[in-house]
């Protein structure tokens, strides 16, 4: 439980059992800031379907007993009258500990672990024979669950380490994508019900729709992938929104409440245009505005007509000029430290339609993650 699992990706086609159950209702699930837009249920419960035992059907290695221990997580949370979501994140947890599979042995870091869910013999999950029965086991994985304050709020795999702590808080999230279908899958309806209608919301990825206002006010962002504004970045050093004072750094309230995010590949790396875009702003900061350091300011040229701002460019590298028009991945400048800045990085923003592009626009700003993961930015 507490190391990283090696668990195959799989997706589950299961047929549905035409028996007369609780129609399920998958609400929206919201992203992958604190405020997710990919959280396990939107911030609202969604009603959990009664699972049936899948036939003898298998597909990406999803099968078999692994199906019918998915059945059983499922089961588990409808008995304590837990949320959809909260079957999906029971699923998804199996899958990147175990594969959906009773193991009777642990790892390194984790001798003692044992089951679907891989818990400890260490009092919390009950006896040998609870840790290796799959109902069991489930029931007491969502019971420590329903403990995480707020959970239905958080990222899917930033939840389930809260329960699991795992080294790596980010090594459930290749799983929610079968996750999702397993339970799809698994779900029975009332005769007649198309559940793909309850279902249609949600994405491939497990993700369902931005409902968040900033999604609201932004609207459509239409079809196709965005340029990475800093292809090959190696970390985002500082998210979106209050943080604590960067060592180093000239701090004020707008330091302290960020409006944008930090990316950073620390190598002299180009920074690109994202998308279409019309360059209003690029010049090195004077005033108050010397802590932009050398920056650039742009509309999106097709709607929803975003307006984007680039920090920090190493002074001199300018490779556009206010009125230039420019495609997506096209040079701007250099990753720098100009302006107040503590290290090497790119400090991206975006503010939504409407915003006046011919001056900054921290006052509008809107958190960049969710739309760069929209675009296929971040994966």
């Amino acid at each position: 439980m507490e190391n990283s699992k090696v668990a195959g990706t799989a997706a589950a086609v299961l047929a549905l059992f035409m028996v007369p159950v609780v129609v399920v209702m998958l609400l929206l699930m919201g992203g992958n800031t604190a405020a997710s837009a990919d959280n396990g249920s939107c911030g609202e419960d969604a009603e959990a379907p009664v699972a049936e035992q899948a036939e003898s059907k298998s597909i990406a290695g999803f099968s078999g007993a692994q199906l019918k221990n998915a059945a059983q997580i499922m089961t588990a949370a409808s008995d304590l009258k837990l949320s959809l979501a909260a079957q999906i994140l029971g699923v998804q947890t199996a899958i990147g500990e175990s594969t959906l599979k009773v193991i009777d042995f642990g790892d390194g870091a984790g001798p003692d672990s044992r089951g679907l869910f891989q818990q400890r013999d260490n009092g919390a999950w009950g006896s040998y024979e609870d840790r290796m029965n799959p109902h069991t086991s489930a029931t007491n994985f969502f019971k420590a669950l329903q403990k995480v304050e707020g959970w239905q709020d958080l990222e899917p795999s930033q939840a389930i380490h809260r329960v699991q702590r795992n080294a790596d808080p980010n090594h459930y999230t290749p799983f929610r994508s079968p996750a999702v279908q397993i339970v799809k899958a698994l779900s029975v309806g009332t005769l007649g019900e198309d559940l793909d209608e309850k279902f249609e919301d949600i994405t491939p990825n497990g993700d369902c729709p931005d409902t968040s206002p900033d999604a609201k006010q932004i609207g459509d962002l239409g079809s196709g992938e965005w340029s990475s504004p800093l292809p090959g970045f190696t970390a985002m050093t500082s998210p979106f929104g209050p943080r604590k004072c960067p060592a180093g750094a000239s701090c004020n309230s707008s330091v302290l409440d960020h409006k944008g995010i930090d990316l950073s590949k620390k190598g002299g790396a180009s920074v690109l245009a994202p998308t279409d875009m019309k360059i209003t702003v690029a010049e090195q900061g004077q005033g108050w505005k010397s802590a932009y350091g050398t920056y650039i300011i742009a509309k999106q040229v097709e709607k929803p007509g975003l307006v984007f701002e680039f920090h920090h460019l190493v002074h001199g590298s300018l490779k556009v000029k206010a009125g230039d028009t420019v495609a997506a991945g096209t040079p701007l400048g250099i990753e720098g430290t100009t302006g107040n800045s503590t290290g090497v990085h790119l400090h991206f923003q975006i503010a939504p339609p409407g915003t006046p592009a011919n001056a900054p626009t921290y006052r509008t700003v809107v958190d960049p993650a969710p739309i760069l993961k929209s675009k296929g930015v971040f994966s």
